[in-house]
């Protein structure tokens, strides 16, 4: 099912409004520590242990990349309304 136009402000805009806060900051930075925290284990674990941490790391980086692109969903919606 395709999101209307609507939905993907609405939700793109919820997503820039908690940008915005304290509490994503926080979070955010406790994110970007643990993607250094795994980065570093990688480097200094057994190969074995290996796809664990590249996995970790993805993982972190999936969640800062998708609330980057709910943002810059918004802005490309917001350009194409105004354009209107």
């Amino acid at each position: 099912m395709m999101d209307t136009v609507d939905e993907k402000l609405e939700r793109s805009r919820a997503v820039w409004e908690m940008t915005q806060t304290e509490g994503w900051q926080i979070i955010k930075g406790l994110i970007d520590r643990e993607i250094e925290i795994e980065t570093n284990d990688l480097l200094e674990c057994p190969v074995a242990e290996d796809l664990e941490h590249k996995q970790m790391i993805k993982a972190y980086k999936r969640i800062l990349n998708t609330v980057e692109s709910l943002l810059k969903e918004r802005e490309e919606i917001s350009k194409d309304l105004q354009k209107e």
